[in-house]
């Protein structure tokens, strides 16, 4: 087995060798490109007729790897590249459109992305990412700004894909202020595994017309994003519940939220839904509040607990809203969060180190203390520290008697309460101001304390990834077990551990439940009429333009019409719209057949 291993990787270190012998074999990155555009410009510069070749040699397959966004075979990448151009785990970070999720995602979920990324396939991955359903859509058309385009093919002779320009939200580009150009192909569907870079044939403008003012707005946009995202914060440093504190503090202070904590709707909504005007013109952010009841659901979701992930669409649209800008939003986001970081590092051991159940000198100090010695005195004569023998003491049920500095006793009393409850020591530390060592001190000091409070939070822990996986299950009824898991590991490896019996009884049986009944959620025939009336305008442009009118070219123009072609029974409007440009089609094939000029027309 072992020889077998040694072989494989020395064909792959041979094969990299001769596809890659020297730095003359690739391109350097330019910057803030992605991986996808330097893939298009080295099959470019091969000069293959397909680019099915060029893919075999960067990702020893013909079509893995080509995803212009979430790309997968990036282990592959790295190894035939010998590592010149970083390794898979900085190209997924920087060079893919996961350096836009990162700072929402946080350190569990990006990894998780990038070991989907250096596999084979990336199946299932956007939908764990909440993309599917999110309404923002997950096909991430590529962008590419004309001016841009201009100073690349001066300064570097090649025109490329910025990274900034491909993340969502950004329509307007931050440097120049002009609108981005819309690829033709590849989020659309046509040309999917096809290597291209941006040209004036293969972009198109992403909307007929637009007014200063939403340009403004758009703009605005484009650079709020692009500076948060590129913000030095980590992974997960723009987690949904910060931002959502964030929020909440400028909402308060707009007067907007109650002492109760509950958003003053009517007050708030109408100021949303005159910021959402300004941004509804790019079909990405078509979904944003078009009227004062969505203005008003929307804004409720922004500022309570979801039962589900956020995109980090809505939480940054929701930074324009409120905040002047990044510096503004940066110093809200800095109070709200003040005191988070180490929350989950338990400094019981490093404060108070209890050494070994089995130390001798356990036994010997508790029996200096049950005979009248002091814990100050008895932690002398066996050489260990006062806090130790505090908590020695305080294992063994021995009272002690306090001399309080900072915890008085009131504040004592209380602490115990609070902790006995199952409050978390750093929220503890900041209510009664005193150190987190303070609080852990009294948590192994006092009897039982510490035994209570493990209790209060694991009781806690439960009921939080309970109420979670019921909700799960509850929106998503139809998924089996293997889906569910895919999408909160995290809380099901957790009660596995924990809770396993309430899991297995609470988890979906093994055959799938019937379809037939179901109820949706979905409002079909607003979402008919909606897209029909588009159907026909795309329809009625392509037909002017003369020829046949072909599918592909309507879900082009259109790229939510693709994922629904496959419910057009629920689309009936839709159906008969398609069905009428298509026929259009038809007859004027069949005009051409029958017409004098036709060779076949006798």
């Amino acid at each position: 087995m072992v020889l077998r291993s040694s072989a494989s990787t020395a064909t792959h270190e041979a094969m990299s060798s001769s596809l890659f012998p020297n730095i003359d074999g690739l391109l350097p990155w330019l910057p803030q490109e992605t991986l996808f555009s330097l893939c298009s410009r080295l099959h470019r510069l091969w000069g293959h007729s397909l680019c099915s070749r060029s893919t075999e040699i960067m990702f020893g397959n013909k079509r893995s790897g080509s995803q212009h966004d979430l790309p997968a075979g990036l282990d592959v990448f790295a190894l035939r590249t010998q590592g010149l151009l970083g390794t898979a785990d900085q190209v997924a970070r920087e060079r893919t459109l996961l350096r836009f999720y990162r700072p929402f995602l946080g350190p569990q979920e990006t990894e998780h992305a990038i070991l989907t990324m250096r596999g084979a396939a990336v199946k299932h991955l956007k939908f764990r990412m909440g993309l599917l359903t999110s309404r923002f859509g997950a096909n991430h058309p590529l962008k590419a700004c004309p001016a841009c385009m201009q100073t690349d093919a001066d300064e570097h002779g090649w025109v490329y894909w910025h990274m900034p320009h491909q993340y969502p939200g950004v329509w307007m580009c931050p440097l120049h202020a002009q609108p981005l150009q819309v690829s033709l192909v590849k989020s659309t569907g046509v040309e999917r595994f096809l290597w291209n870079l941006p040209s004036a044939a293969t972009l198109g403008a992403p909307w007929s017309s637009i007014q200063d003012t939403q340009a403004e707005a758009l703009l605005r946009l484009s650079r709020l994003v692009v500076i948060l995202v590129e913000a030095s914060g980590g992974d997960g440093w723009l987690s949904q519940d910060a931002v959502r504190a964030a929020v909440r503090r400028r909402l308060k202070d707009r007067g907007w939220l109650t002492q109760a904590g509950n958003a003053r709707l009517t007050e708030a909504a109408s100021d949303y839904l005159h910021h959402c005007a300004m941004l509804r013109v790019p079909a990405e952010l078509g979904e944003l509040a078009a009227d004062f009841e969505e203005a008003k659901r929307q804004i409720g979701r922004l500022i309570r607990s979801p039962r589900t992930g956020t995109h980090p669409l809505r939480l940054l649209l929701a930074i324009d809203w409120l905040f002047a800008g990044p510096e503004d939003f940066l110093g809200v986001w800095g109070d709200v969060t003040a005191g988070y970081e180490g929350q989950e590092t338990d400094p019981d051991e490093a404060a108070t180190p209890l050494g070994a159940p089995n130390d001798e000198r356990r036994e010997q100090l508790v029996a200096l203390m049950k005979s009248g010695v002091s814990a100050t005195a008895a932690a002398k004569q066996i050489g260990v520290q006062v806090g130790t023998a505090m908590a020695w003491a305080a294992a063994a049920g021995i009272q002690l008697s306090r001399r309080p500095k900072v915890l008085v006793p009131e504040v004592r009393a209380a602490m115990v309460r609070g902790l006995t409850k199952g409050m978390d020591k750093s929220a503890a530390a900041r209510e009664y101001g005193v150190s987190i060592e303070t609080v852990t001190r009294l948590l192994l000091t006092e009897v039982e304390l510490h035994a209570a409070w493990q209790a209060a939070r694991l009781a806690a822990a439960r009921r939080q990834a309970r109420s979670a996986w019921l909700r799960l299950r509850q929106r998503y009824p139809d998924l089996g077990l293997n889906m569910l898991r895919q999408m909160d590991a995290a809380r099901y490896a957790w009660l596995y551990r924990n809770d396993r019996a309430w899991l297995i009884e609470q988890s979906p049986p093994r055959t799938s439940r019937p379809l037939d009944g179901r109820k949706s959620a979905v409002r079909w025939d607003d979402r008919d009429r909606l897209l029909s009336s588009e159907v026909q305008a795309v329809a009625a442009q392509l037909a002017a333009r003369g020829g046949p009118v072909r599918l592909w070219q309507i879900y082009q123009a259109l790229p939510q019409l693709k994922s629904k072609l496959s419910a057009l029974d629920r689309l009936p409007l839709t159906a008969r719209a398609l069905d009428s440009a298509l026929a259009r089609r038809r007859h004027a094939m069949t005009a051409d057949l029958l017409s004098p000029e036709s060779p076949i027309a006798d």
